[in-house]
């Protein structure tokens, strides 16, 4: 119990430390103010930092050169969120992320290692019908009751899982048919949780907005295929005039809120030019992310796949975009050397469908647990994420991919994901999921993952050489800690099923 309590307050002195510094950066009026009050505040954490004081001193410079993502922080604090959302992040995110390493750290001791987040999709149902949606051939129904959803955000805390990304369908859309309860009503009951929900916007009215703003904890990337043109052309007449309207919302009200973007042949030249990101930045947006066409779901077509050259494209623009613009950008397939590889397979996120099914990823349709089912069996979270498939499909990716500008097993290296469902047996999770590792979709990713591999190799290498390199950030070190860090973390989970 004093244990508990001792917790307990130095949550509170340090949630209330990190709220008083940023209040007297939000009440700074100009730029000039904004990055003196700053630079004061860190010289004065400086001091304290004991360990972390190389790091504190990287962030101070970053400052002090007004880099991109300092100048993010201005306008975060100074004019887009509000002061609930500005405590949330603080408390949910930051103050529970240095918070909860002590229980990380005595899972890691018992073999454990819990990713950071994870995708859950409450549900199917959807008010759109966009072409060539990944999710669209998943049984129709009312997905996840309200007490399973509560359930494994419950199971998600005890192993010190703080942030949870909402997926779909469309989660607005999610109401349980016995308790009427939605999704505002779960964001507020975990309001010691941080939510980031994919939406494609079009049901973020004043209401729902305004109860957004209010619980704080919660932040939109609306669903985009580039202006209004290609938005409207996939999404539907005046789609564009809904979620322009409603990031006008979100910034007045102080919501933190992103964009997210699945590239294809059609709209990659137009995603990956200054005047999209330009655009999105005078919105006000503060996050984004970017995700390559999978020919899966409603109608798929490998035609929609983005080129290679299409693809390199877009990394250039957004490592550029990291150095030169105050937003921030993630690229699953792309930012494959700053991640260690393929994230998937609960190595740092996996997903759960609305039907319970625990994927890999939100594109791999195979699973071989259901979360309620696991229940049954007086098992959980915990044995799925290191399930002997989640597990194959990580020492798949150590033996057999040694690029990491090809990270993805489903389109990159098709074979790790074919070998690992044949292996572990693992049932599709909707009628025509099989058609990504056999038959004429399968034959293209052979060719188009040799094609990448021929025209990606060399660059990474550059990479693992150090011609990556900056004064600030050194890529050959992140590749070479990553390339020992996955092989450990995996041997020790490993051996830990086994002894089970």
């Amino acid at each position: 119990m004093v244990g508990g309590l001792g917790v307990g307050l130095k949550k509170r002195l340090l949630q209330h430390q990190i709220n008083h510094y940023l209040a007297r950066l939000a009440k700074t009026q100009n730029e000039e103010q904004f990055y003196n009050e700053f630079d004061v505040i860190l010289k004065g954490l400086h001091r304290f930092a004991g360990p972390n004081r190389p790091a504190m001193e990287n962030v101070r410079k970053a400052f002090q050169r007004k880099h991109p993502w300092a100048e993010l922080s201005r306008l975060l604090l100074q004019d887009r969120i509000s002061k609930v959302s500005r405590e949330k992040l603080a408390e949910n995110f930051f103050c529970d992320w240095v918070m909860e390493a002590k229980t990380r750290e005595k899972l890691e001791e018992e073999g454990f290692k819990a990713p950071w987040f994870f995708v859950i999709s409450p549900t199917n149902a959807c008010n759109l019908n966009c072409y060539g949606c990944y999710a669209h051939e998943y049984e129709k129904g009312q997905g996840l009751s309200y007490p399973t959803f509560d359930r494994i955000l419950r199971e998600a805390k005890q192993l010190g899982i703080q942030f949870i990304i909402i997926s779909g369908g469309e989660p607005f859309h999610y109401k349980d048919r016995k308790t009427g309860k939605d999704l505002l009503d779960l964001l507020e009951e975990h309001d010691d949780m941080f939510f980031q929900i994919y939406t494609n916007g079009t049901l973020l009215d004043d209401k729902t907005i305004e109860r957004l703003a209010k619980i704080g904890n919660a932040a939109p990337a609306i669903s985009m295929e580039g202006f209004k043109k290609e938005t409207d052309e996939r999404r539907g007449s005046q789609v564009w005039e809904k979620i322009t309207e409603a990031r006008r919302r979100l910034h007045e009200v102080g919501v933190l809120q992103g964009f997210s973007v699945t590239v294809t042949r059609e709209n990659a030249s137009i995603v990956s030019s200054d005047e999209f990101i330009d655009d999105l930045i005078a919105k006000h947006v503060s996050f984004g992310w970017y995700f390559i066409y999978i020919p899966i779901g409603k109608k798929p077509a490998v035609e929609l796949m983005p080129t290679i050259e299409q693809r390199s494209k877009l990394r250039e623009k957004v490592w550029e975009w990291r150095s030169n613009r105050p937003i921030f950008i993630g690229d699953f397939w792309n930012d494959g050397p700053w991640t260690g590889g393929c994230i998937a397979g609960g190595r740092k996120y996996f997903h759960i469908n609305s039907s319970g099914d625990v994927e890999p990823c939100v594109f791999i349709h195979f699973a071989v647990d259901n979360i309620m089912e696991l229940w049954k069996k007086g098992k959980g979270l915990r044995e799925a994420i290191i399930s002997p498939f989640f597990l194959s499909i990580r020492k798949k990716q150590l033996e057999k991919n040694h690029n990491w500008l090809t990270p993805c097993a489903i389109i990159d290296k098709p074979e790790i994901l074919r070998d690992a469902v044949k292996e572990y047996n693992a049932y599709p999770t909707h009628k025509g999921a099989e058609t990504i590792i056999k038959g004429n979709i399968a034959s293209f990713l052979d060719e188009y993952a040799k094609r990448l591999e021929a025209t990606t190799r060399p660059e990474f290498e550059k990479m693992v050489a150090g011609e990556y390199d900056s004064p600030g950030v050194k890529l050959s070190k992140v590749i070479e800690n990553y390339r020992r860090k996955n092989r450990q973390e995996l041997e020790i989970q490993t051996r830990r099923v086994e002894r089970i």
